[in-house]
């Protein structure tokens, strides 16, 4: 049996050991055998040693890397919320400051000689084509070009799907190894040139995460360095804000000042509790986002996301002169569902810290709507963080905890914020089904 987070493995392990000059046709025998010969590679190169040579907290680092990756291919629901998060910050929203990065539609005019919107557009054709087949320029023109002027033609298919291709060579050469499918989900062939999708979920993920890549490679391939993650995380900082604007009291929050002395981003006051929040919207290395994880990216991660932050928090909390508990929150825009690994794996930190907890933008989205739409649940939930316990299985994740008290889920991203609806309308029309 093969999990889905085994096929971009094996199709790297097929490229970089072998070609495709051969006329053999896999069958269900050989097929077997192949599957076979992978199990026995990958137990060999699974990781066990550093999983046996390490203590409790580096293994759970180990584990957050490896789960991280299985998690994605396990609920695919957050494809919807990554899609809509990405649209609303970089497309969508009319409060969040996109001065300082090239705007999108430049990137998107420049490279595929169309607009971002039509660009998602030809991006869902291709989604809907690799569900029939894995060579999406196959299908016949005609099977998704229904007007004359239309933007769904195989002209604009082969100039996206070409971007999102890589050789045989280019595999065997990427320092990202197999993870190089992430952002190169198609496969160019070495007898035939056929256009090979890897596997459908790795074009899920290109739907869902391809405008925010879209912009970080373009300012990498431009030598910009930092520029946009910068920017970037002045725009989470908008995005905050709004949402804070959207579902809380206006005198409840505020920006902390920006002083020498470092301190956390934000200040949340509600009955039970005072939140800090400390925004990261750096995103976890590739490498460490699957089954044999990168730890050293790992540690880069914790150290400017965690660590770091840490001590901000810290010093904001000492600030307080008031009664009521202090909740210190690292929130990060990297969309994950374990983080309660990364609190086994940084003891020093959760352990000793029973008021601390790391929430992803998810679920901050999720309590916020909860405190509009049902205070009362929003009230246990805060009761529930401040009394939680370290320790053993007492301890619970801020996403656990949102579910046990049954907190509004996923109804941030609806109505005018449905991006994923307006693109499906888009297409109904491109395609006359709309009638």
């Amino acid at each position: 049996m093969l999990s889905a987070w085994d096929i971009p493995n094996m199709a790297y392990l097929s490229i970089t050991n072998s070609n495709d000059y051969r006329n053999d046709i896999m069958t269900e025998q050989l097929a077997g055998r192949v599957v076979n010969l992978y199990r026995g590679y990958e137990n060999k190169h699974s990781g066990s040693e550093y999983i046996g040579n390490n203590g409790l907290p580096s293994i759970f680092k180990y584990l957050m890397g490896m789960s991280y990756e299985q998690f994605k291919y396990a609920n695919p629901a957050w494809i919807y919320q990554n899609y809509n998060r990405n649209y609303h910050m970089l497309i969508g929203s009319p409060n969040i400051n996109r001065k300082k990065i090239v705007d999108i539609n430049v990137i998107t005019n420049e490279l595929f000689g169309l607009t971002a919107e039509e660009l998602l557009a030809v991006e869902w054709i291709i989604w809907w084509l690799c569900s029939i087949h894995p060579d999406p320029l196959s299908a016949p023109e005609e099977l998704y070009r229904k007007k004359e002027n239309s933007i769904l033609t195989k002209k604009n298919l082969e100039r996206v799907i070409s971007y999102y291709s890589v050789t045989y060579e280019q595999v065997r050469n990427s320092s990202l190894r197999k993870q190089i499918f992430y952002n190169k989900p198609f496969v160019i062939t070495q007898k035939t040139k056929e256009t090979i999708a890897v596997s459908f979920y790795l074009v899920q993920m290109m739907i869902a995460d391809g405008l925010y890549w879209l912009i970080r490679d373009y300012y990498h391939n431009n030598h910009w360095g930092t520029k946009f993650i910068i920017a970037f995380g002045e725009m989470f900082e908008d995005y905050f804000e709004e949402l804070a604007g959207l579902y809380l009291p206006k005198n409840s929050w505020h920006k902390i000042p920006e002083e020498r002395k470092k301190s956390a981003d934000y200040y949340v006051e509600v009955d039970e509790a005072v939140f800090l929040f400390e925004l990261k919207s750096g995103l976890l290395g590739l490498g460490a986002k699957q089954q044999v994880p990168d730890v050293g990216q790992i540690d880069i991660f914790y150290n400017r996301n965690i660590k770091e932050a840490y001590e901000q928090l810290k010093a904001s909390e000492q600030e307080y002169k008031g009664e009521k508990t202090v909740i210190k929150v690292f929130l990060l825009y990297e969309s994950m569902t374990n983080t309660q690994m990364i609190v086994g794996s940084l003891p020093e930190i959760f352990e000793q810290d029973p008021r601390c907890y790391i929430m992803t933008i998810d679920d901050l989205e999720m309590l916020l709507a909860t405190y509009k739409k049902d205070k009362s649940r929003f009230d246990d939930v805060v009761k529930a963080l401040v009394e939680n316990k370290r320790g053993g299985n007492d301890y619970k994740s801020v996403l656990e905890i949102l579910n046990i008290y049954q907190a509004v889920g996923d109804m941030h991203f609806i109505g005018e914020r449905d991006y994923f609806n307006k693109i499906a309308e888009k297409l109904k029309k491109e395609l006359g089904t709309d009638q």
